[in-house]
């Protein structure tokens, strides 16, 4: 949103102010998860969206984000979850960058083999392991690498 009027830019701001408290809240909750604490989050979460403030670009927005609150509030039963997908955004924007230099594929065929090395890449850069050398030990048929699912496998049953 980018809003000329000065009166819907106080509005956007004093709201945005009151989403960033909330989501400090949430942070704070899941470091201590608690009941009565999440009773309070929930109600907090509908206060703070049925907020009216009068802008109505602004008001359209926020009940929108209010339909999803099942999924905003996930984290409330699941403190271990992120509050945020940048992990997965940033492990996008080299798939996108990448394929906006090169213009795409030329075949299905060929966009399948190249997101596949895209995430065999992010696996082994996500896994401290070489990417080039994983491809060495794979192509010199030597296999003396663990293969990624193993190592995904392995890190989420540790966790």
């Amino acid at each position: 949103m980018n809003p000329l009027l000065d009166w819907h830019r106080t509005k956007l701001l004093n709201f945005l102010e009151l989403l960033w408290e909330f989501y400090e809240k949430l942070k704070r909750y899941k470091e201590n998860p608690d009941k009565k604490w999440k009773e309070a989050l929930e109600r907090g979460f509908e206060e703070l969206f049925s907020t009216k403030t009068g802008y109505e670009e602004l008001d359209k927005r926020i009940e929108l984000t209010r339909g999803k609150k099942k999924r905003l509030l996930l984290v409330l039963e699941y403190p271990q979850i992120p509050l945020h997908n940048n992990p997965a955004e940033i492990a996008l924007r080299e798939l996108v960058v990448k394929r906006k230099i090169s213009i795409g594929t030329r075949s299905e065929d060929g966009r399948v083999a190249w997101e596949n090395m895209m995430s065999l890449l992010d696996t082994c850069r996500k896994n401290g392991i070489s990417f080039f050398g994983y491809l060495k030990d794979i192509f010199s048929a030597e296999y003396a690498m663990p293969e990624p699912s193993f190592l995904i496998s392995h890190k989420a049953s540790n966790q």
